[in-house]
């Protein structure tokens, strides 16, 4: 699966849901907890949360750099799913 990828510009503070709603409802499942990955130094995550079916992360840009995020969601059926987006930060 392609990894979406996000501009940002160092300052910023951007949301960005990471979609699992349509592999929940293909299982007949529902999201029971979530983790994110340690973000790479350069990028800060100041919130994440189930919302519906799908992981909303908030992501403060630091330092200019390409940087993976990744999200993995367990599920009341006992399943595990990660998505990942690609974060750009690039000075204007």
């Amino acid at each position: 699966m392609p990894i979406d990828s996000f501009p940002m510009q160092p300052g910023e503070v951007q949301d960005f849901d990471m979609l699992f709603g349509e592999y929940l409802t293909l299982m007949a499942d529902t999201p029971s907890g979530h983790v994110v990955n340690p973000l790479p130094t350069g990028i800060n995550l100041v919130n994440s949360e189930i919302v519906g079916q799908n992981i909303k992360v908030w992501i403060s840009a630091v330092v200019p750099g390409r940087y993976k995020v990744t999200a993995r969601m367990s599920t009341t059926g006992g399943r595990t799913r990660e998505h990942e987006i690609l974060i750009l930060v690039k000075d204007a």
